[in-house]
């Protein structure tokens, strides 16, 4: 039980990396969506309506886990309830076959009448003229736009314009262990990256076989470290290479000397998370998806908002957004609007949240009574406001992943020199981003 459980995770990280790279494969093929993508009005509309004027539309997405299960509830009693005549039929599939399938099927108006998949895509697929623009959409939709988080709603954007509506957000979060913390005299979790330091200082226990934080050498995010103390990886924007820092080196020395210090075990992501539901680790960070796993084993546990350091608290983000592919036409995009706006109300985002433990980014929702009464949401919910863009929608953006920030963690946590390692880092570093 426990072994498939924390399998979730090395899953969840190795569907990330084959979708990235299965993303830029698909993008290759990108250029042509524009092209042919834009078909007349009765093309579109004949595979949105049956004989019976009844509007069905086609939603492609990547939900192949338990997830999924619930999203086909929700959409059931869309179905089933709604007053418009629309009937959503939903395809699920994995990441890499919708990113291999989509580029050609939009190109060649074959597609569906619109796409669930991560935020991370939307840039390049809108970019290269796949994506229809959605900007009425919040007129049309006759839903406040200032109700939802600023910080989610944004990456449904690229500049100006708006190409996909959230439907659901994530960030990095601190998983720690209540029993743990109260054997050890600790009222609340660290809020600062020196008391995360000093909390698991007195959380380690060796006799007992206990460490205070788990510091993963394959942990993706170690970036909110940087971040925090004022360092960074790469401008985006600039392709500019900003790995070697004086703030990086300080930081990363800092974590080197917890490794030394014995706070941690040498681990995998997917060893921490077992050892955080064994007890043998007192503080973790991971995504929301473990919550589930969680209180299916009863475990007493809490979740908090990642440590700020001297230059305040940031955690990696992601989610997933509803798109409408280029060409569609108006009676589609009326359609699809419609769905859209009864995934944004509150009771579906609400289902949503409670069933997935996925963070809450409603404003109104957020007062609902039975929200507030749940701690766990409540924590996650309220650490949505330091969400931060790690390359999200960079083409080199798994690369530097596997190639700059996975070697340098690796010698980090192994002891060696750290101004040579981010030397070595940085000149991988500048190889990918002359490219």
């Amino acid at each position: 039980m426990k072994k498939r459980v924390f399998n979730k995770e090395v899953e969840h990280e190795e569907k990330i990396l084959s979708a990235l790279l299965a993303g830029l494969m698909a993008f290759s093929m990108l250029t042509a969506c524009g092209s042919s993508g834009a078909k007349s009005s009765s093309d579109a509309s004949s595979k949105t309506a049956d004989g019976s004027g009844k509007t069905k539309l086609s939603l492609w997405t990547v939900f192949t886990g338990s997830d999924g299960d619930i999203l086909k509830k929700i959409i059931k009693d869309y179905n089933e309830t709604n007053k418009d005549n629309i009937e959503v039929e939903v395809d699920i599939m994995p990441n890499d076959t919708l990113q291999s399938k989509l580029p050609t099927a939009v190109s060649t108006s074959t597609g569906p009448s619109f796409v669930l998949m991560g935020i991370e895509y939307l840039k390049q697929y809108a970019e290269n003229d796949c994506l229809e623009e959605i900007n009425d959409f919040w007129d049309k939709s006759g839903l406040k736009k200032d109700n939802f988080l600023s910080n989610v709603i944004s990456k449904s954007y690229v500049g100006d314009k708006q190409y996909g509506v959230p439907m659901q957000y994530n960030l990095q979060y601190l998983y720690y262990n209540k029993d743990l913390f109260k054997a050890a005299g600790i009222s609340n979790p660290p809020k600062t990256l020196e008391e995360l330091r000093d909390d698991a200082q007195k959380l380690t226990d060796k006799a007992k076989g206990v460490y205070g934080l788990a510091l993963p050498k394959d942990y993706g995010y170690y970036v909110q470290y940087l971040w925090g103390n004022g360092g960074d990886v790469v401008d985006v924007d600039k392709n500019k290479n900003m790995i070697n820092s004086n703030e990086n080196i300080k930081t990363l020395e800092w974590i080197q000397n917890m490794m030394k210090e014995g706070v941690s075990p040498q681990c995998t992501a997917a060893e921490a998370d077992t050892m955080f539901q064994s007890g043998q680790v007192a503080m973790c960070m991971s995504g929301p998806w473990n919550i589930n796993a969680l209180n299916g084993l009863g475990m007493n546990y809490g979740i908090a908002a990642i440590p700020s350091g001297s230059s305040g608290a940031f955690s990696a983000e992601g989610g997933c957004a509803y798109m409408l592919p280029k060409g569609a036409d108006q009676k589609t995009r009326d359609a699809v609007y419609k769905f859209m706006a009864y995934w944004l109300n509150d009771s579906t985002l609400k289902e949503w949240s409670m069933k997935n433990g996925f963070p809450v980014w409603s404003n109104s929702l957020m007062n609902d009574s039975e929200i507030k009464s749940n701690e766990i949401l409540t924590e996650v919910s309220k650490a949505s406001t330091i969400g931060r863009d790690w390359h999200l929608g960079y083409k080199y953006g798994s690369q530097i992943d596997k190639d700059v920030m996975n070697p340098l963690m690796e010698k980090v946590l192994a002891g060696e020199d750290v101004r040579n390692a981010l030397k070595d880092a940085s000149n991988s570093l500048d190889g990918i981003l002359k490219q």
